[in-house]
């Protein structure tokens, strides 16, 4: 994979992925396995095609789909289970991770530790608890600065929203970036807020959200923005387009005929 691919999929995986301990039972003991998983429902991955298509863009794990019925959208799930595509994978992708870096680095080197070996029922319990400890202390393995742009368009992908709505009645048009995390998650909000300003306020006692304004009174920020992430988005793409073709049809409005514009 790419460099920009591994860093587009820690965004998402800082959003949508988990990793966990899976065990199996050996007489009277247990063996530690790691299970990496990313969802998608296909309300917002149309028919599942990126999720599906994973397993043949990295070579490692496979999609597992689940139907609901009722009016819910199927659910796919990319997961790998194979400790030598895990070996591969997680250390590239930890590196840049913002939200679940330092956890997902904690996990690796249990796991690692324990390869090959059983433990008790009792020493199974110990480690569950102490995974469910260590997801409480989220951040980077190392601190960073500013986010990577491929990182922000996974990120936006799986925890993010782009509003875009013309008010009739004010004649206005709303456009927005806004990401979602628990308050327990907040660093990668932080991070955004650090790079691009915008506000951070609290919707809900367990929930954060950063919100930038990528109106007309911003169109030097949103273009800028829009330009950088639309090239790795590839969820939310067709959002952040019609956002873009807002601004550029808005400049070609304003320009009098006969000028040009950079």
């Amino acid at each position: 994979m790419k460099e920009s691919q591994v860093k587009y999929l820690a965004g998402l995986l800082d959003a949508d992925g988990c990793l966990g301990f899976h065990f199996t039972k050996v007489e009277d003991k247990w063996r530690v396995y790691l299970r990496l998983t990313l969802v998608a429902a296909e309300s917002v991955d149309k028919d599942g095609k990126f999720i599906k298509a994973l397993p043949s863009e990295t070579g490692m794990g496979r999609v597992q789909t689940t139907e609901y019925g009722n009016g819910w959208s199927r659910r796919n799930d990319w997961v790998v289970s194979k400790w030598s595509d895990q070996n591969k994978l997680l250390p590239r992708i930890i590196k840049h991770m913002v939200v679940k870096g330092r956890h997902w680095q904690w996990m690796y080197e249990q796991a690692h530790s324990l390869r090959g070996q059983q433990i008790t029922h009792r020493e199974k319990e110990l480690l569950v608890e102490a995974s469910k400890e260590s997801r409480k202390f989220s951040g980077p393995v190392k601190p960073k600065n500013h986010p990577t742009w491929a990182w922000i368009a996974g990120y936006l992908d799986g925890d993010g929203s782009f509003q875009n709505k013309y008010n009739k009645k004010k004649k206005h048009q709303a456009m927005r970036v806004n990401a979602t995390s628990h308050k327990n998650d907040s660093v990668g909000l932080e991070l955004l807020q650090k790079a691009f300003g915008g506000l951070i306020y609290q919707p809900s006692p367990n929930i954060m959200r950063w919100q930038q304004n990528l109106g007309y009174a911003n169109t030097s920020f949103a273009k800028k923005f829009l330009s950088k992430i639309v090239i790795h988005s590839r969820l939310k793409k067709y959002k952040i387009e019609r956002l873009l073709h807002n601004h550029r049809q808005r400049l070609i409005e304003k320009t009098p005929m006969g000028e040009e514009t950079v």
